[in-house]
């Protein structure tokens, strides 16, 4: 072996029952000294009771040596515990516990536990083995004695231990490249630098650490200071101090706020107000900007110098192997919102020359590491990829196409490989290639879903029947693909059969709708093959209306809806395919005298149509003529009785009408219809509904539903205030007070309307001021929409509910 070269010697411990498991570590071990060997000198060597030779003494004695010679000790258990050696219940145990005895008596080595998913069927009847692994885990549990890792697959084991063996090469590397002397030797025991350096205006940052640290010193030594002890800056100046990274308490970074124009941060704070951002954005909600750390006034983020120091910090923390998911998240997050492209990730912003940051990095070695090499580690092993990928295709451009297509070729991921390759894809305008996206699973409201979307317009029928069929998308792209597909041409018989398998009502009405829509009687017929191919009975049951208006003539529906046997289905299917107008007489008659104008209730009575049964029937028929009502306009002259129609039929709270009945209110009713209709658009839980209601009611139910208990309810009340009612500014700020985080955030926003950059700095000491307190995510978002970089500063989906 080369001299230069570091070995870390990595010893597995498991029973027999996870082969493929330590199949896995040596497999991962060796994939990632090939792909560190280019820009590192430190490697991985695996060994384990495979690598023992026979001896006369006690076959464990000899295993006992590796374990007393490795840097990293990894268990993996399953249901096995193992044999006894003599001494203890299994070789595991055994092992596991010499190297935590010497892991207590010199620091090494490091322990990391896997424990593999058991079934529940096991657990039931766990047996003698797995009782004691059960143990062996609560103990972990409970001491928290070193990493501790569950999996549920051998493929979920393979991308933890690969981000595991990976982590550890590069802090190990940083340790080697940290302390390595002339003659390429390396120091044993690691040494902080204490070298204090300062942003753009050196002199103040010093004195006030000076100042801080002089008054600590005071009161340590004499008992008492007469200095102003700063407990919140000594604070931070210890955080910073610290070797390990830590968030500044959320208390004391808000009493820091209250003095920010009278403080001046060094470099090492800077990074600690940092990592406390990327924590607080990697807590927070999906795609939720709105935090409640205020920090941008420190950072100077919008200073070309600020700027770039931010994003170095950024990409070390969502790159460089730091442990800490949340910080390796919030980074990620920080770094889409700003729709950054700093050098280290992207050859695009090397080629147009974009500054390299001021701040000495935090691991220079990374530096040499190339873009490509970077996002490679990170997708070969982070198990915050997930963000990343989101974060390449917010940002990416047709620039990046090669350098993306490359990327691909090197993840070991298909699933990866695939996102890659869609974010190529849909940069290069190649729809049909995106469309592959759609075998793979997609999230609602995600980047995936965004391209799919877009795609689907130019996308060939091949393609749209693909995207019609996926069963792991969302069904908005569902939905979509089949209303483009119709725009084109009729769908086949097969291919509606494969859409009604589903099951699914919306998909199953979009059919119906398209066939509708349709000029042709071919679309029709191939609903109707469709259906008869399917012999399922509750299909017909369920659309019966839409089935006769596909198939009778506007007589034979009136003949059909003459039966009172039949009315229940082909009254509704008149509606289908007559006008309201034609038909306003009918309904207006169905639903003054509930339903009894056109069907025979005592004769149904006698057949069995009783209670909940005959209701149902009835309030079908009443939706219908419901539904005909609000075909009308405002102008007929049954307006003003057409109304009292829909509120008696609200008044009945049937499930079935109520929701349809509210509807035509919420567009042609009064102000005293809105309590009723609110009423409903809450049990129903309908965000547009509840909405009309409140600007149904104006003002003064606004202004209710403002202190409701329900934060959807006080939102849309506190959002009526300020788009429908231009309430003052003092009402305004007051809003800003609310319990209710949605509803303060959508009253900043409109804060950020009304005033410019210094009023709402100015209006961030006025709001602190309150004697009984304050919310510290209103300075946060004013903070953000003031000092951060513009993309995250001018984000406008904070009032999402």
């Amino acid at each position: 072996m080369a001299a230069n070269i570091r070995e870390v010697v990595v010893f597995i411990a498991s029973p027999g029952d996870v082969s493929d498991e330590r199949e896995a570590v040596r497999k991962a071990a060796e994939s990632l000294n090939n792909s560190h060997s280019s820009v590192s000198t430190v490697r991985v060597r695996v060994t384990g009771w495979e690598h023992v030779q026979p001896e006369h003494e006690r076959p464990q004695e000899v295993i006992n040596e590796l374990v007393d010679e490795c840097d990293v000790f990894i268990g993996v258990l399953y249901k096995k515990w193992g044999s006894p050696t003599g001494q203890y219940d299994s070789g595991f145990e055994e092992e596991y516990e010499r190297a935590l005895e010497r892991r207590k008596e010199t620091g090494s080595p490091d322990i990391a536990i896997y424990f593999k998913h058991v079934e529940q069927d096991f657990l039931t009847d766990p047996g003698e083995q797995l009782q004691k692994v059960l143990r062996f885990q609560r103990r972990f549990q409970e001491e928290h004695s070193a990493l501790y890792r569950d999996f549920s697959s051998i493929d979920d084991f393979k991308l933890r231990i690969y981000t595991y063996l990976n982590h550890l090469l590069i802090s190990t590397r940083k340790h080697v490249d940290a302390n390595a002397g002339s003659d390429g030797t390396v120091a044993r025991t690691p040494q902080m630098s204490t070298e204090v350096t300062h942003l753009h205006n050196p002199d103040p940052a010093r004195q006030e650490i000076a100042s801080s640290l002089s008054a600590f010193s005071e009161l340590a030594t004499r008992g008492r200071t007469d200095s102003n002890l700063d407990l919140d800056r000594l604070l931070i100046i210890a955080l910073a101090f610290q070797p390990e990274m830590v968030s500044v308490p959320m208390h004391a970074l808000n009493r820091l706020y209250g003095r920010r124009t009278e403080l001046h941060l060094s470099a090492m704070e800077y990074k600690t107000l940092i990592w406390t951002l990327a924590e607080s954005y990697g807590s927070a909600a999906r795609e939720a900007p709105n935090v409640a750390t205020p920090a941008w006034y420190f950072l100077d983020a919008r200073s070309e110098s600020g700027h770039v120091d931010l994003l170095d910090m950024l990409v070390s923390l969502a790159f460089d192997g730091h442990e800490d998911f949340v910080i390796r998240c919030g980074a990620l997050r920080l770094l889409s919102f700003i729709k950054a492209k700093p050098i280290q990730l992207w050859m695009s912003a090397r080629e147009e020359g974009v500054s390299e940051a001021s701040l000495v990095p935090s691991d220079p070695s990374m530096m040499e590491i190339t873009p490509i090499e970077r996002w490679e580690f990170h997708l070969n092993g982070a198990d915050s990829t997930t963000l990343a990928i989101e974060y390449m295709a917010k940002v990416a451009d047709i620039r990046d196409v090669p350098f993306i297509q490359e990327l691909a070729r090197r993840v070991e991921s298909r699933a990866m490989r695939s996102r890659l390759l869609a974010i190529s894809n849909y940069l290069s305008n190649d729809f049909d290639a995106l469309m592959a996206l759609s075998s793979s699973y997609v999230v609602s409201d995600s980047w995936e879903e965004a391209f799919l979307l877009e795609g689907v317009e130019h996308a060939t029928d091949e393609k749209l029947l693909q995207l019609i069929n996926a069963r792991n998308v969302p069904l908005r792209l569902n939905l979509a693909a089949i209303a483009k597909i119709s725009t084109r041409r009729a769908l086949s018989s097969d291919e509606i059969s494969q859409v009604l398998k589903r099951k699914n009502e919306q998909l199953t009405m979009a059919v119906f709708d398209a066939a509708s829509r349709s000029e042709t009687a071919e679309a029709r017929i191939a609903v109707l093959e469709a259906i008869a191919s399917l012999e399922d009975s509750d299909l017909v049951s369920e659309h019966k209306s839409r089935l006769l208006a596909l198939t009778q003539k506007p007589e034979e529906l009136r003949r059909l809806a003459a039966d009172t046997h039949r009315v229940i289905d082909a009254w509704p299917a008149l509606t289908l395919v007559e006008s309201g107008e034609s038909l306003a007489k009918e309904a207006r008659s169905i639903l003054d005298t509930d339903c009894a104008s056109h069907m025979d209730i005592e004769e149904l009575e006698g057949f069995g149509y009783k209670g909940a049964v005959l209701a149902y029937v009835r309030a079908k028929v009443r939706l219908a003529a419901l539904d005909v009502l609000e075909r009308l306009g405002d102008s007929h002259e049954e307006h003003d009785s057409d109304l009292q129609r829909v509120r008696a039929e609200l008044q009945k709270r049937h499930i079935s009408t109520r929701e349809q009945a509210a509807r035509i209110l919420i567009n042609r009713g009064a102000e005293e219809d809105a309590p009723a209709v609110l009423e409903v658009a809450n049990k129903v839980r309908d965000p547009e509904l509840i909405s009309g209601a409140i600007k149904l009611g104006g003002i003064r139910l606004a202004r209710q539903c403002l202190k409701s208990d329900d934060a959807q309810e006080a939102t849309l009340g506190a959002t009526a205030l300020i788009e429908c009612h231009d309430i003052g500014q003092r009402e305004l700020q007051e809003i800003l007070y609310s319990h209710h985080p949605a509803v303060r955030l959508r009253a900043v926003l409109e804060m950020r309307k009304r005033c410019n950059d210094e009023q709402l700095a100015e209006f961030i000491d006025t709001y602190r001021s309150r004697v009984n307190g304050y919310y510290y995510d209103v300075v946060a978002a004013i903070d953000r929409m003031l000092y951060a970089p513009l993309p995250l500063a001018e984000y406008s989906e904070a009032d999402k509910i």
